[in-house]
């Protein structure tokens, strides 16, 4: 860690610069439409489904198209960073999933879906990790957790969102409304972006520096190899449990006597106690570290899960119960991004931070497809819910491994 200690000047003067909050909020909104993006796909399905004649098990290749795409788009995000800065990288990720959305509103076959929601899902993820860390990077580094949960938030506002008008949408203007609804905003937030994100002159400086931190390798120097290792297994196994449950259901709430115009109302409780675990997060992280507060957040989400399957529970219930599903899970995918601000060295965020959320959205590949296989072997609902206890658990254990390591190391 000491080579990428900073001078005490450097020190002082950030700790004494103030959040640049219009930079923070433009990160903040960038990221909640990538959240409507990127789920939009699992409430459109039960509506498709029905329009095409196709089980919702067919539909498998659109959400795992979405996830590998996005795993591509974080991969390349860092580099991406370090050679053009995070003004660009934004702009054109908000750019390139608009575009792959509207477009996503003309599919006519499964095959098409699935290639443009690969298309979309590459700008999806490219976006998240640039607007993390240039949001991270406006504020002094007591602040920088806080702000890291506040901005990655936004993918649970969106995706609530679009839970609670997504099935009004498809209802009064057909599915083809939410990915056209999905593209034509973030190209009314583009001309903001361009004006009010900050220039990359300073990100300039010291730039063969910057490409090697940019490197996967920097991630793995000295003490942070163990770190790193722990939090990308957090990551993988949260995520497995979090796309299954975003992608599918919607899909597995018809099994709950829900018609297809209702069931983005599941999405939107999701979302709903994501947000409200990203406002727990913020304090409890300032108190008792992110780490620590991410074990106790899994276990929340793996007794949940565990109400939905053994628990007769009336509608009102499930939903509150999806929304503590949640609070849990949502709080682990938002969490692991403000880990990994606060375990990199500004130089190596970026990079830091791509690298974690790609690592999780590999994981997000397997846990829908892992849903539709169940789904295709006509599973019970209640039983395909119940598998995501399995990684939920194996998460809080690399987290709570990794809160021991961190306060042993410091």
């Amino acid at each position: 860690m000491d080579s990428y200690s900073p001078s005490l000047q450097q020190a002082i003067s950030s700790e004494a610069k103030p959040i640049q909050w219009r930079i923070v909020i433009l990160a903040f909104l960038a990221i909640l439409l990538d959240g409507f993006d990127t789920t939009s796909i699992s409430f459109v399905v039960p509506t498709l489904a029905r329009e095409w004649g196709m089980p919702p098990a067919a539909f498998t290749p659109a959400f795992v198209a979405t996830s590998l795409g996005a795993v591509i788009g974080y991969m390349v995000s860092g580099q991406l960073t370090h050679r053009l800065g995070s003004r660009w990288v934004i702009l054109c990720s908000v750019l390139f999933f608009a575009v792959g959305s509207m477009m996503t509103g003309f599919a006519g076959s499964l095959s098409i879906l699935a290639i443009l929601r690969f298309i979309t899902g590459i700008g999806l993820g490219a976006v998240l990790p640039a607007a993390v860390a240039l949001a991270a990077k406006q504020c002094p580094a007591h602040r920088r957790e806080m702000i890291a949960v506040a901005v990655a938030a936004g993918i649970g506002l969106g995706s609530t969102l679009g839970g609670v008008f997504g099935g009004r949408l498809i209802a009064h203007h057909g599915w083809q409304s939410v990915f056209w609804l999905g593209g034509m905003l973030p190209v009314l937030l583009f001309p903001f972006l361009w004006w009010g994100l900050p220039s990359n002159k300073h990100e300039k400086t010291g730039e063969s520096a910057l490409r090697s931190d940019a490197a996967i390798s920097s991630l793995f120097k000295g003490v942070l190899a163990y770190s790193t290792t722990l939090l990308w297994s957090f990551s993988f196994m949260i995520f497995v449990a979090v796309y299954a449950l975003y992608f599918w259901l919607p899909t597995l709430l018809l099994n709950f006597g829900f018609n297809p115009t209702e069931t983005s109302i599941g999405t939107a409780c999701l979302g709903a106690g994501g947000l409200v675990g990203a406002i727990f997060l913020m304090p409890l992280s300032a108190l008792f570290g992110a780490s620590r507060v991410l074990v106790f957040a899994s276990l929340l989400g793996a007794i949940s899960i565990a109400c939905v399957t053994f628990l007769d529970l009336n509608r009102l219930q499930l939903l509150l119960t999806i929304a503590a599903i949640g609070v849990g899970l949502l709080a682990g995918a938002i969490g692991q991004s403000a880990l990994a601000v606060t375990l990199y060295p500004e130089a190596a965020r970026a990079t830091g931070v791509g690298y974690s959320a790609a690592v999780g959205r590999i994981g997000s590949i397997l846990g829908p497809a892992m849903g539709g296989i169940l789904l295709s072997l006509d599973r019970p609902a209640k039983e395909i819910i119940l598998t995501a206890c399995i990684p939920v658990l194996i998460a809080a254990l690399a987290v709570g491994v990794l809160d021991f390591y961190l306060r042993r190391q410091y």
